[in-house]
């Protein structure tokens, strides 16, 4: 069985379109078995902890990609070159040693908006339903069924979330249908869970969700620039982790852009 674990990145609201801080989201899932997060992701990601961080098991710490760039909380030791780079060096191997395929979903908002078919369409629930389309989709492919574990955002925003999942569960996509989507997916709930659960498959969600952001924004054209470490995890979504059809292709399996 597989978990997709969802995150984002951007602004799910309609105001200020018009500035690139805004007009951008993106929905991120990554697929993968749970005994493989448990077996082997959880596993890792507490070495690494232990390792560079002290990690208190009963006081964990989170791995969330704007504390490691700030160097808030107990990453104030990546301010150290040597732990910086063997930081960088363990994440990656991770990256690419773990069995996941990921899933982006992203939206140009402002472009969206002069789309008739669209204009009442909330953001983030529009991207939840192309990422429970792809999900459904990959996991025909791999033969297996699947549950979905969002980030949650707390009070309304997670009812609303779970009632939009609820409508596309009961009634499918323009491209798939519920019987399709019921099969794949069998529970009509999320699994909401929150940074102080400590889920690894969130924290490796959200380690992934701005370079793959970043990645397709390149990808479009966009006046954007990666950084080294972004660059390198770019490469690792490309060559290997991106849902990608039977020939090999991502446009349309782990890529997806809108308009």
């Amino acid at each position: 069985m597989y978990r997709l674990y969802l995150d984002e990145v951007g602004t799910d609201d309609l105001k200020h379109c018009d500035q690139d801080s805004h007009r951008y989201l993106s929905l991120t899932g990554v697929a993968m078995k749970i005994d493989h997060a448990r077996d082997v992701l959880e596993p890792r990601f507490n070495r690494i902890k232990a390792r560079l961080f002290d990690h208190d098991p009963d006081d964990p710490i989170h791995f969330h990609r704007t504390q490691i760039v700030q160097r808030k909380k107990g990453f104030w030791r990546l301010n150290e070159e040597k732990t910086c780079a063997l930081f960088d060096r363990l994440i990656l191997q991770t990256f690419e040693w773990c069995e996941y395929s990921v899933i982006t979903a992203l939206i140009d908002k402002q472009e969206m908006m002069q789309k008739t078919y669209w204009r009442q369409r909330h953001p983030y629930h529009f991207g939840m339903s192309i990422i429970v389309e792809k999900y459904a989709q990959f996991l025909e492919r791999q033969n297996d069924i699947g549950d979905i574990m969002p980030e949650g955002r707390k009070g309304k925003k997670d009812l609303q979330l779970q009632l939009e999942f609820e409508q596309i569960w009961n009634n499918g996509t323009v491209y798939v249908s519920r019987q399709r989507i019921q099969k794949a997916i069998p529970g009509h709930n999320l699994k909401f869970r929150y940074k102080s659960d400590n889920i690894a498959g969130l924290q490796l969600c959200d380690l992934l969700a701005h370079p793959s952001h970043m990645t397709i924004r390149e990808l479009r054209g966009h006046d954007v620039e990666l950084g080294k470490f972004a660059r390198r995890v770019s490469a690792i979504l490309m060559q290997s982790k991106y849902d990608r059809s039977n020939q090999g292709r991502v446009q349309g399996y782990g890529i997806k852009y809108f308009p």
